[in-house]
């Protein structure tokens, strides 16, 4: 082996010594496949190509899934993150996209993940609702 060959595998392992990953790789591009209120968990993990890398449970029996995935090279050289946090029901159906980074979605996507709209927190005849209790007549 020459000199130069062995600089070269030399450096090659310098430049692998300083890769660093953690989470799971997933792809984002198949979140449009995903539909609130029909795909599952499982359904979602097979999509995206890996289980998230972590789940919260909620109070009301749903949970939150993270599909997170970080890579560094070269001691921060270069650095990718990429993360999807999916809201699932008590019955273990998607809810909604919670939120994203550096995940590119069209906008009929967005609004679809997104599932329908809240409901409308307005008291009768469309006045604001009013949580305070009425004041006490005197």
């Amino acid at each position: 082996m020459g000199l130069r060959a062995t600089l070269a595998v030399l450096g090659a392992a310098c430049l692998l010594a300083g890769c660093m990953t953690a989470g799971r790789n997933f792809d984002p591009g198949q979140l449009s496949r995903l539909t609130p209120g029909e795909s599952t968990l499982e359904e979602a993990s097979y999509a995206l190509g890996a289980a998230p890398a972590m789940l919260y449970g909620q109070s009301d029996g749903g949970t939150l899934a993270l599909w997170s995935f970080k890579a560094t090279f070269v001691t921060d050289g270069l650095y990718r993150r990429k993360q999807a946090m999916l809201q699932f029901g008590p019955d273990g159906r998607l809810m909604r996209l919670v939120d994203t980074t550096n995940v590119l979605l069209e906008p009929w996507e967005r609004r679809k993940l997104l599932g329908p709209a809240p409901p409308r927190l307005d008291g009768p005849a469309g006045a604001p609702w009013n949580p305070a209790p009425p004041a006490p007549e005197q």
